[in-house]
């Protein structure tokens, strides 16, 4: 049985919504009356909103994914198990909430500082891969559940092709992060390591939890 989530964890996720709504409120009087939502693939800005709601935005879809996460364990049908992998259902969620308050930051300073704005696919890239580091880590630990970890019919209906397929994902997952993480260093490949990483990870454990569930009942 994994280790019981502790209140330290709970306060972690409190402090991080609780962080986002601060430093927008803190920087507010600085942002301009339009600020940007989204970029492209150049990195250039293509998508605006008006400060009073764009500013609110990620703090507010981050407080309802922090209070929807649990609501989601409560509902599921396997969540007798939840407790089996406490602790690291709690790490990854501080992982995603960690990552849009992240992403906030980065809204945030390019939104002030547009000069910047060449180098948000690079800081997003980074953080992204940082998440698949973490969230890789930990999949192994993850067990059978509806929400979160490598859920494929196969993996659903055999704990122990569960067991693998969480393991080889959390592999891939590790090596895709790195990837992401080298390429926002050196920027140069950006486009083929991005398709390549979302195969190694979308597509290849699918693949394996199904070949291991056909090996195990022909």
């Amino acid at each position: 049985m994994d280790t019981p989530p502790s209140r330290t964890l709970l306060w972690v996720k409190i402090l991080i919504v609780a962080g986002m709504f601060l430093a927008g409120a803190l920087l507010y009087p600085r942002l301009p009356d339009m600020i940007t939502t989204h970029w492209g693939v150049s990195g250039q800005p293509d998508g605006w909103m008006p400060k009073a709601y764009g500013t609110w935005l990620l703090p507010g879809l981050t407080l309802l994914m922090t209070i929807l996460f649990p609501i989601f364990s409560r509902l599921d049908p396997k969540q007798e198990n939840y407790p089996l992998f406490a602790r690291t259902w709690e790490i990854i969620q501080i992982a995603m909430i960690a990552m849009m308050a992240y992403i906030f930051a980065v809204q945030l300073y390019a939104s002030i500082h547009p000069e910047a704005s060449a180098l948000v696919g690079r800081f997003i890239l980074l953080g992204v891969g940082a998440l698949f580091v973490v969230i890789g880590n930990y999949m192994g630990k993850i067990r059978q559940n509806f929400f979160v970890g490598l859920r494929t019919p196969w993996s659903l209906s055999d704990p122990e092709v569960w067991s693998r397929s969480q393991r080889f994902g959390g592999w891939m997952f590790v090596l895709g992060g790195l990837a992401f993480m080298v390429e926002a260093a050196i920027w140069k490949y950006e486009i083929p390591v991005f398709i390549a990483v979302i195969i190694a990870v979308a597509v290849v454990p699918v693949v394996y939890s199904y070949v291991l569930y056909r090996q195990r009942k022909p």
